[in-house]
């Protein structure tokens, strides 16, 4: 069956820097067919703390989703030769990366600090409205990448605007369940022109776990840096030593290095999911779910009675000090 990725054609040519393990691959596949799948079930992102409600309505709802993962990328920053992170106190709640996204949004729509949800307004949003926006509950400021995130905004307002009455639900409607044309509708924005369509793929995980649409074909996962970094750590991902010195010592990429490992990443999950029938966005979730247990810096392997708690440890090759691959992107 032609899929939606054949149909994309996606670059997925890979140089000298990476390449796929199929045996390690074929391990962790028949891994994954042994697992209770049950367990991981798409998620539905019903969290108040995070999104609006069913009673705030579908259209409120995907235009929030949308309009948060336009700026879903890169939550660290070099201060000093070091690593930093967006985290912090943000309505009463202490949060960190994405989730202090969501939050802040959350924040800033409960509150009314700026008319996130009016694209015509979103269109002008200015740069000390944004910082009002992430500004931490101490009134810190601890979102990076800042202006990347106003224009894509800026974009997406003026956009969603022009075309589409204002509203990312219109555009949702008229795929009328189909993916292919959700991601080829959805690359008209600056936010979501990545060529392995990450955010794409996002966000269309979490418009279909929500249940405001039903796509006609499986989704394939987003290729984010901590799925990137297990995928690495269990040896799915064989990568040369002088990119292995780089991300051990959070080194900054070059762009070419991480184009290849973003496509390596992707390769490996479509080939997983042939291999196993299970659909991307469980997959996702899988690995997603993984993250905390596969920390950056004390993964849960290295904890004497706890190794357990990994999904993958008995497949996987325990490369640890490999950490996030850093590079100076939109699409991470």
């Amino acid at each position: 069956m032609t899929t939606v990725a054949d149909r994309l054609r996606l670059l997925l040519e890979l140089g000298d820097k990476v390449e796929i393990d199929d045996e390690r691959l074929e391990q962790v596949c028949r891994h994954l067919k042994k697992i209770d799948l049950e367990s991981y079930k798409p998620l539905d992102w019903r969290d108040p703390k995070h999104f609006p409600g069913d009673d705030e309505g579908m259209p409120t709802v995907s235009q929030f989703f949308t309009i948060g993962n336009s700026i879903n990328f890169r939550y660290w920053w070099r201060d000093n030769g070091r690593l930093k992170y967006a985290e912090g106190r943000k309505g009463g709640n202490s949060e960190r990366g994405a989730f202090y996204m969501w939050r802040s949004l959350r924040v800033s729509m409960k509150t009314g600090v700026f008319p996130l949800l009016e694209a015509k307004r979103l269109a002008k949003i200015e740069p000390e409205d944004i910082r009002r926006i992430f500004r931490d509950d101490d009134g810190r400021d601890v979102m990076p990448a800042l202006e990347e995130r106003l224009h894509n905004w800026r974009d997406l307002g003026t956009k969603l605007h022009e075309f589409w009455g204002g509203e990312f639900y219109n555009l949702v409607k008229e795929t009328r369940g189909s993916l292919f044309d959700f991601i080829q509708y959805s690359r008209q924005f600056r936010a979501f022109d990545d060529p392995l369509c990450k955010m794409i793929m996002v966000n269309a995980i979490l418009h279909q776990g929500r249940g405001i649409t039903k796509f006609d074909q499986p989704i394939f996962p987003g290729i984010d840096y901590e799925l990137l970094k297990q995928q690495m750590r269990i040896g799915i991902l064989k990568i040369s030593k002088d990119l292995e010195i780089k991300i051990e010592h959070s080194e900054l990429l070059a762009s070419d290095e991480a184009a290849e490992l973003r496509k390596a990443g992707l390769k490996a999950f479509l080939r997983m999911m042939e291999a196993t029938s299970i659909n991307g966005d469980i997959l996702d979730n899988i690995w997603w779910s993984n993250r905390k247990a596969c920390n950056t810096d004390v993964p849960i392997c290295q904890t004497k009675d706890q190794e357990s708690k990994c999904r993958f440890l008995d497949v996987c090759s325990k490369r640890t000090k490999l950490r996030i691959p850093l590079e100076i992107t939109r699409y991470y």
